[in-house]
């Protein structure tokens, strides 16, 4: 479903206010910086229609986080400078970082536009209708687990 700027600049203007509202569980002035000067970063984050959709999946991931009232990568730090990279590459791990023991993402060589080889694919990916493109760019807790539903029908053969 394509989504309109305005339809994208509507959630964030709503997610904005709900961020700006969540402020007051942080508890130090100084990440109350960071997530004004985030929010800034984001709001000027709106040349296209993909930037758009980065920016606000930048902005729920803020929200996770106002909501919890504490800050996760890549939140700790000031935005960067320039446009917003891919959110997988702002994660611990991401394809900038080196991939800690376990991570998939590791395994990705972002010069060469995906896996190194096929078989390092996970099965979970190699399934995707997408390749695994959404499974990348969520977030991935630092405890817990990450639970990922999918219900798809098989054609009638």
């Amino acid at each position: 479903m394509a989504e309109s700027q305005e339809d994208l600049n509507y959630d964030f203007n709503y997610n904005q206010f709900l961020g700006r509202s969540l402020m007051v569980n942080l508890r130090s002035a100084q990440e109350k910086q960071l997530v004004f000067r985030w929010l800034r970063k984001l709001s000027k984050s709106n040349r296209n229609v993909t930037e758009m959709r980065l920016r606000n999946q930048f902005m729920y991931a803020l929200l996770m986080n106002l909501q919890e009232g504490q800050l996760h990568p890549p939140f700790r730090e000031p935005p960067p400078a320039g446009p917003l990279p891919s959110f997988a590459q702002m994660l611990p791990g991401g394809t900038e970082g080196a991939g800690g023991s376990g991570s998939f993402r590791g395994q990705i060589d972002p010069r060469a536009g995906g896996w190194e080889t096929s078989s390092q694919r996970p099965l979970l990916y190699k399934h995707s209708p997408d390749g695994g493109a959404f499974l990348a760019a969520q977030p991935i807790p630092k405890c817990g687990a990450f639970c990922y539903l999918a219900i798809v029908s098989k054609p009638k053969e």
